[in-house]
């Protein structure tokens, strides 16, 4: 056997603090057994083990508290365990032993994951007990700073930035094992009222009994998370996410029912829940996320806890997409896409300011081909990459052509995929293509999603800026959709915010819809920023718009995207062909 245990301590009601030393040969092993032996405060258990790979997979009963490991055996195996460690929060502190080295490479052991080091030489009982106790508060203090980041201090649910992480995990999941995820979206209706009537102490109350009944309607792998002040989500993997979601409705129903009692103050709430499953009805991250909020949209239009799953228009027919797929492939190579423009309106002037870049692929048998039937199998094989810097050089192209023909834009629009984020050369890549163009960096607009800029938002933000020093802009895509943050409108040099066209279709009929765009014009004008409105499809639509201070639209009311000759008869004709 290449390990020994050791049990010190005289009071055997003390809690036994377990340490595990990996170490090639025992020596280390019997010097801290020995030392620690000397320490009548505290009871110890010490085993020792002779490899990293032993450590990590032999169960121990009770479980390390803390590693002592061998410096050279850390770096003789060739990997960095500590590193490893750290990016996975890995919950036992973990102290380097070793020869005498100098400061700098200490500190640089601590940097790598390290909790402490100690020289061989200077091992003495004061220095592992005070290690020992510099080591567990470290801890201590990691733990609480990865539980604030990670989780909703009034809850205790993850957080929006967890939430995110976590339902990854689950498409990638999801996507290998042939499973589906089930999205929901969850308005608490009236939250925000008991807030401002009753103080924000009944309404701490309320929201965290609200949360525990929601975990209390949960199964297990069944994941909670609060999102905003009056938003949750619940995600599920399953072989059949629908069949959950309907069966998890009728708990969630009859305990949301029964009223909140809180410091002899009943409130009784509303429950607004919209669902969306994957793949079925969102093919990727930022799609499952649109339409279940779109359909929790629609089912705050109804009274008391009410529901909507998500449905498309038209199903997407597997055989075709697995089909599509070695074709997309070579479809960029063989420079099959193509882009259409989607001209925005000054309203104040009712001139083509801007226009949105939007892909299509010219499909040599099946004609055009609109981004939905495409873009998730382009995000699945990571062509979404390349597809998005050909985008940003084909813009770049057609803006250096008007221009040469005397007709400027004050932007265009260009989606950045939460994908490129991921790409270690998006900032050189991006730089390259801006300095290779002939035009303005301020005219080209990159328009971001929410979850673009809350999957990584250190990461994310690091590039917006880097990105805006090279003079380019940025906007929020789909706002107002109950993923939007306001921080992030205050740190990050966002210029622009765009209005959902799920609350631009009801501004006429119905009265919340008109109120929240309102609310969001008044917001973008108030941290001066310009604010567009995405489907304007009738005059009523657009003379709200108008009446309300709303800076530009974009719908079909004025024209539907267009291929790029289509675009530039547009602009030199005005917009008498696009109104008629």
């Amino acid at each position: 056997m290449s390990s020994i245990e050791y049990s010190i301590g005289k009071n055997s009601t003390m809690r036994t603090v377990s340490i595990l030393v990996v170490d090639p040969f025992p020596a280390t092993s019997h010097l801290i057994h020995d030392l620690l032996q000397q320490d009548n405060d505290s009871h110890y258990q010490v085993n020792w083990c002779t490899s990293i790979k032993e450590a990590l997979t032999e169960p121990r009963d009770p479980p390390a508290d803390l590693i002592f490991l061998d410096h050279g055996l850390e770096q003789s195996e060739h990997k960095n365990y500590l590193g490893l460690a750290r990016r996975n929060r890995f919950p036992i502190p973990i102290v380097l032993i070793g020869d005498t080295i100098d400061i700098k490479e200490e500190q640089a052991q601590i940097e790598a994951g390290a909790s402490d080091y100690l020289a061989r030489e200077e091992l003495t009982l004061y220095n592992l007990k005070r290690s020992i106790r510099y080591a567990w508060d470290l801890q201590e203090r990691e733990s609480r700073i990865a539980e604030l980041m990670d989780y909703d201090e009034l809850t205790g649910a993850p957080n929006r930035q967890n939430f995110y992480g976590r339902l990854m995990q689950r498409l990638d999941h999801a996507n290998a094992s042939g499973q589906q995820v089930g999205l929901m979206m969850l308005n608490i209706d009236g939250f925000k009222k008991v807030n401002n009537s009753l103080g924000h102490l009944i309404g701490d109350l309320t929201i965290k009994e609200v949360a525990l009944r929601l975990q209390q309607s949960l199964k297990p792998g069944q994941q909670l998370a609060r999102i905003s002040e009056d938003q949750f989500t619940i995600s599920i993997i399953s072989r059949n996410a629908r069949a959950e979601l309907e069966t998890l409705i009728d708990r969630i129903r009859q305990l949301h029912r029964m009223p909140y009692q809180q410091l002899e103050r009943k409130v009784i709430l509303g429950c607004s829940m919209g669902c969306a499953v994957f793949p079925e009805t969102g093919q990727d991250l930022d799609e499952l996320l649109r339409h279940a909020g779109t359909a929790m949209h629609q089912a705050k239009k109804e009274r008391g806890s009410s529901f909507r799953f998500y449905s498309e228009g038209l199903d997407t027919d597997i055989a075709n997409q697995i089909a599509l797929e070695p074709e997309l492939l070579s479809a960029l190579r063989r420079q099959q896409f193509v882009l259409h423009y989607q001209p925005r309106i000054d309203l104040n002037s009712q001139s083509i300011v801007g226009a949105e870049a939007l892909i299509r692929w010219q499909h040599p048998t099946r004609g055009l081909l609109h981004p939905g039937e495409f873009i998730p199998l382009a995000e699945k094989t990571g062509l979404i990459v390349p597809m998005g810097y050909w985008v940003v050089y084909r813009a770049c192209k057609d803006l250096e052509a008007l221009q040469s023909q005397g007709m400027e834009l004050q932007r265009m629009g260009i989606n950045l995929s939460f994908r490129q984020f991921q790409d270690d050369t998006l900032l050189p890549t991006i730089q390259r293509l801006i300095s290779h163009a002939d035009v303005d960096p301020s005219l080209l607009e990159f328009e971001l999603t929410e979850t673009a800029v809350a999957l990584n938002e250190v990461h994310v933000g690091h590039c917006i800026r880097e990105l805006s020093k090279l003079g380019l802009t940025f906007s929020l895509d789909d706002f107002g959709t109950g993923y939007s943050s306001f921080a992030h409108l205050q740190k990050l040099p966002i210029n622009t915010l765009k209005i959902d066209r799920s609350f631009i279709s009801g501004v006429i009929d119905n009265p919340d819809d008109a109120e929240i765009v309102r609310a969001i014009i008044n917001l973008a004008h108030n941290l001066r920023k310009d604010v567009i409105a995405e489907g304007a499809e009738t005059p009523e639509q657009v003379a709200f718009l108008k009446d309300n201070q709303c800076d530009q639209v974009q719908g079909y009311y004025y024209s539907p995207p267009v291929n790029f000759e289509a675009f530039r008869e547009m602009l030199c004709e005005g917009l008498q062909e696009a109104t008629g």
